[in-house]
């Protein structure tokens, strides 16, 4: 992989983690697991629509951008499932075994 796919790749994966963080942090303000069960919640009146405000727009433009990050991690040969080794990999940090 050259410097400038492996520059690319680190921002990449950087991105998806802060943007998979924030998801998981909306999830969790409101114990769902996407937009549509939050979306369904607003609808059974669980939580109201002001409550929410614009959390459920930012939820959404979240969940499309983690594919549209995924889809270009995948342009670049990284395998979500390995993503963190790839990281580690792309880093060139050092491999810690905890086990003495």
């Amino acid at each position: 992989m050259s410097d400038k796919d492996k520059s690319r790749a680190i921002v990449l994966i950087e991105k998806l983690r802060l943007v998979e963080a924030e998801i998981f942090r909306l999830a969790s303000k409101y114990g769902v697991k996407s937009v549509d069960e939050l979306d369904s919640f607003i609808s059974k009146g669980k939580v109201t629509e002001k409550k929410v405000e614009e959390d459920l727009f930012v939820f959404d433009f979240l969940i499309s951008q983690k594919k549209e990050l995924e889809k270009e991690t995948e342009s670049l040969s990284i395998n979500k499932a390995d993503i963190w080794k790839n990281l580690q990999n792309l880093l060139e940090l050092p491999k810690l075994n905890f086990r003495t």
